[in-house]
């Protein structure tokens, strides 16, 4: 597939429109019922702004990304077999820091640029589970804190977003999160479509590395006839 019909295809499903809010009875309780204007009687959203525009804002801010750390590396072996592995770090008690590290790599991949990622990590049974939340490769990184589950510091930066007029999307598979923060202005990326995603940038690096370097020189732009005139022309202006 060319760059361009992945670029589409990347469009396709992740850009305007693509992705879409769920937002049911099942979402709100039995009751729920749709006002003017999108909102959902007796939703958290319910009487609050309208559902913001995908992409930049007026603000300048970028649509937000709340990746949700575990459930992400526990979707996949391309995270799950770094479980356990303290090659770069052999007394280490930490036993998801590779993996963790192979995460924000691809988050950061991921965004490029468009969106403002950040990844949420539940605190609990982290060697340290009040450690700096210090971005890395332009990736906010948020532990939660003891006692707070990551699903509370998921559901709060989507509620922050939306009450501010910025767009968020949400890269999660676990149920409980999406029935809490999938509503109008929220929507969700699965993890197969992240993983596959990220995928088509480890296969697009591949391609451009495999290629043989190409130097077109004039010679190779040129035919053999050509080239013979080319040839006389120099040797005349030698002589």
């Amino acid at each position: 597939m060319s760059k361009k019909n992945r670029a589409k295809a990347k469009a396709k499903r992740f850009g305007e429109g693509s992705a879409k809010p769920i937002v049911s009875a099942s979402t709100y309780g039995v009751g729920a019922t749709a006002m003017p204007g999108g909102f959902v009687r007796g939703s958290a959203f319910a009487s609050s702004v309208p559902e913001p525009a995908r992409g930049t804002n007026a603000r300048g801010q970028r649509e937000l990304l709340v990746v949700d750390g575990y459930n992400i590396i526990h979707a996949d072996t391309r995270y799950e077999r770094l479980i356990f592995d303290r090659s770069d770090d052999p007394y280490s008690h930490d036993v998801y820091d590779a993996a963790r590290t192979a995460l924000i790599a691809d988050v950061a991949a991921f965004a490029q640029g468009r969106y403002e990622p950040v990844i949420v990590f539940d605190g609990a049974g982290n060697v340290n589970p009040d450690r700096p939340n210090l971005p890395q490769a332009g990736v906010r990184i948020e532990f939660s804190p003891t006692g707070v589950s990551a699903d509370t510091i998921i559901q709060r930066l989507c509620t922050d977003a939306r009450e501010h007029g910025r767009a968020c999307s949400v890269v999660t598979s676990d149920g409980t999160v999406q029935a809490t923060v999938m509503g109008k202005g929220v929507t969700r990326i699965s993890a197969r479509m992240f993983l596959g995603e990220v995928k088509q940038v480890d296969a697009d690096v591949e391609e451009a590395e495999a290629a043989p370097d190409i130097k077109l020189t004039l010679g190779s732009r040129l035919g053999g006839d050509s080239l013979s005139k080319l040839a006389a022309l120099r040797d005349s202006l030698r002589s």
